[in-house]
Order: structure tokens, then C-alpha cells, then sequence
């Protein structure tokens, strides 16, 4: 039986962290299975320590150790899968009812709803092959009202244009930043788009319709919305595309400091934004990242 992999995002409010969590089935969406160390190693997640946490659900030790005890108190049978255990509802439920202790309460039974409504829904609908795509749908119905308001639907974008005008953003490092971070998200919404190539535009840069830009949307929206501002300070420690404008502002906000200068008046006078000077829809998003930023000097 031939298993294709799709990937569900739990979203760990505790420590503002994305968790994926995968599940195995046949192309058409039958015989779900979840991987069961994926589980495990979301309930091992440190509160509130530890946020960074980087390791690899196949090679993690500890991690298997753990699932194979919990597998054979459960009493189950998991499918066995490129050295992963894939567990139909039924035998997640049971696995599930022996892993209380890896984690906070809280945790456990946040994540414990998610796998009921969001995953086994899914699994027992057979539309499991869809994954994060069924979750995106009530977000693609938000995203297009609001490119509506922004953009000219049949006039086709680069990723610059739609990250400025989404979001307001005007500092060089910043549009950078997440320019990149888009152009890597974009080959994988080839699939999503109806196989829809990209554009290119007199400077051979890649243009997009403002649609095509829903499947990445959602993932940018999580960074620059949140207060969770790992990926900022992973820029300011090895940004190198972004490193001599980030060394440029931080002297100068240091200097600043120094001259006893408040946020707003650093803000201003580096980067001449203001709390109401980029607004998008009542937000000002490139000021939140500024200050977070300013904090961090």
C-alpha cells in the first residue's frame, strides 16, 4: 500500500511554537494514520523554557524510547513506517490516554482537542491527503476579502510589492528578510495554485496574482502578528544578506539609548516611522517589529 505524507500544524500557544504533526494515507484520503512521535515530542515540549527546541522526530532517541513505552502500555499494534509508528484514530485515542504525564495539563489537554476535532475529523472524513489545506480554507476566504481592498486582482505582483503593501513595511532589512522567506514558501504553493508558474516582470523578477500569495499568507501572517519574535532575533544573529543594515540600525539605536532617547523617538529618527505612519487595516505592523527590535539592542 502506497502511503503519501501530509502535514497538520499544531499552533503550542504556551511557548508560541509550530509544531507539525503528520499523518500517512492512500492518495484518495483512506486509512489515515498519525505519527505517533510527532505526539511525543510536542508533549515534551519545556513550559515556558526551552522555546528553540530543535530536533528530528526520526532520530530523536529519547523520543522513540518514549513512544515505544507508551505503545506497548496502550496495548496497540501501530503500522510501522520509515522507523515511525502510524497509528489509525482508534489506536491514537488509546495511545493518547497513557501520555498524561509527558506534560503540562494544559498542554495535554489543548493538544489532546486539536488531535480530536482538527486531525481525526480529517482522518475519519478521508480527506486527510488534504491536511493543512483544509485548515487554510476559512483563512483563503479572509485573505482574498482583504487582498480585494489592496491590490487589483488581475494584475499580477512580486513578492516585494505584496509584502509592502499587505503589511507596511518599509525598512530595507525588514522586506528583505521576509522577501526570502516567501520566494522559499512560494515553490511549494505550485501544487495549491492549479500548477500555476510564476511570472516574470521587466527586471526579471517573479510576479504572482495577489491569490497566489493565500497558501504562504497565513505563515507570514504568524510572524508578524505574534509576539513571538524567535525568528527576529535569528535574524540579528545570522542574517548575513541583512547584516550590514542590521549592524547600521543597531549602532545607531545604541547611540541613541545612550542620548536617554525614548522608543518612539528612536523609531522616528532611524527609520522615520511612527505609530500611525504605516497602518494596514488599523495595524502598524512594521512599528511592532521596530520596537521589538529597539528592546533587543
Amino acid at each position: 500500500m502506497e502511503l503519501v505524507e501530509n502535514k497538520n500544524i499544531y499552533h503550542n500557544v504556551f511557548v508560541r511554537q509550530e509544531h507539525i504533526v503528520r499523518v500517512f494515507s492512500q492518495r484518495e484520503g483512506a486509512n489515515g494514520r498519525v505519527v505517533l512521535e510527532d505526539i511525543v515530542e510536542i508533549l515534551l515540549t519545556n513550559i515556558p523554557s526551552n522555546t528553540n527546541k530543535k530536533i528530528s522526530n526520526s532520530a530523536d532517541y529519547n523520543i522513540i524510547l518514549i513512544t515505544q513505552d507508551k505503545i506497548q502500555l496502550a496495548g496497540i499494534t501501530p503500522i510501522e513506517h520509515k522507523g515511525l509508528h502510524l497509528a489509525d484514530v482508534e489506536q491514537l485515542h488509546e495511545f493518547y490516554s497513557f501520555c498524561d504525564d509527558l506534560a503540562a495539563e494544559e498542554l495535554y489537554e489543548s493538544l489532546g482537542e486539536w488531535l480530536n476535532f482538527q486531525v481525526c475529523t480529517l482522518i475519519n472524513k478521508r480527506l486527510a491527503h488534504l491536511g493543512e489545506m483544509v485548515r487554510q480554507i476559512p483563512f483563503w476566504e479572509e485573505y482574498a476579502s482583504k487582498v480585494s481592498k489592496l491590490f487589483d486582482e488581475n494584475q499580477k505582483i512580486s513578492i516585494r510589492e505584496w509584502l509592502v503593501e499587505s503589511y507596511g513595511l518599509s525598512v530595507f532589512w525588514i522586506i528583505t528578510t521576509f522577501t526570502n522567506k516567501v520566494k522559499n514558501m512560494m515553490s511549494g504553493a505550485y501544487r495549491v495554485n492549479a500548477g500555476e508558474k510564476a511570472a516574470k516582470n521587466e527586471g526579471n523578477v517573479n510576479i504572482y496574482y495577489p491569490k497566489n500569495f493565500a497558501f504562504v499568507a497565513q505563515t507570514i501572517d504568524w510572524w508578524i502578528k505574534s509576539d513571538n519574535w524567535s525568528w527576529l532575533k535569528e535574524v540579528i544573529q545570522n542574517g548575513v544578506a541583512v547584516k550590514e543594515s542590521i549592524d547600521k540600525d543597531k549602532e545607531q539605536v545604541k547611540k541613541l539609548k545612550k542620548e536617554g532617547k525614548s522608543i518612539d523617538d528612536i523609531i522616528q529618527t532611524v527609520w522615520n516611522v511612527t505609530p500611525t505612519s504605516n497602518m494596514v487595516e488599523d495595524e502598524n505592523y512594521q512599528y511592532k517589529i521596530l520596537k521589538a527590535f529597539v528592546q533587543m539592542v
